[in-house]
């Protein structure tokens, strides 16, 4: 009797590890589109004739996002994802004196971004995640006493996160990621933008 008994609970606990197994193998893979906001801290540092004039500024972004995961094993997901944002993002003002008092504002739009994160399940409904980004950014500056422009930047970005499935269908997504950007000239000086970013996502897995 306590043999059959013990078998039965035996037979319980594989079939429960394998439930387990096969719900952590399976989150988060698949298909996700989603949407964001993120809360930014963005600098840029120059050199050139306006060294030790940088700027600096907080902003808000929004934007949408793609993402796709595998499986990697029992409790390691390997997602691709691909990012777009919005609006042009405020990368702050700096002053300089030519005949007065002169103002370089810049704003960015960071494009497109594409990201590889190798992410573990540590519960079936809970995935920890790092992040690797390709980044690119359009960037505008105008300049009080000399011509405005525009420039092109390419960049690099690391980031961590959280994501959480509320059902089969909803993913909630934290974030905290920083790109930083390549050194590109404008009129007399070089910039060189850095952005920090705290975000919030939703998606939807099909």
């Amino acid at each position: 009797m306590n043999k059959t008994i013990s078998k039965s609970f035996t037979a319980l606990g594989l079939v429960a590890a394998m439930g387990l197994v096969q719900a952590q193998s399976t989150a988060f893979t698949g298909w996700e589109l989603g949407a964001g906001v993120g809360a930014q801290t963005n600098r840029v540092n120059y050199q050139g004739f306006l060294a030790g004039h940088d700027s600096k500024a907080h902003d808000e972004a929004a934007f949408v996002e793609a993402r796709y995961g595998w499986s990697m094993g029992t409790s390691w997901v390997l997602t691709l994802g691909a990012r777009h944002d919005l609006q042009k993002t405020d990368f702050g003002s700096t002053t300089y004196q030519s005949g007065g008092t002169q103002t370089v504002t810049a704003r960015y739009n960071t494009g497109l971004s594409l990201s590889l994160a190798p992410g573990f399940v540590f519960h079936p409904d809970w995935m920890a995640y790092g992040k690797l980004t390709w980044n690119q950014a359009r960037g505008e500056f105008s300049d009080t006493g000399a011509p405005s422009g525009r420039t092109r930047h390419h960049g690099h970005g690391v980031g961590l996160g959280l994501a959480t499935q509320w059902s089969r269908h909803w993913v909630g997504r934290f974030e905290l990621s920083q790109v930083v950007y390549s050194r590109e000239p404008g009129n007399l000086s070089t910039g060189k933008p850095k952005s920090a970013e705290a975000s919030l996502a939703l998606g939807y897995r099909f």
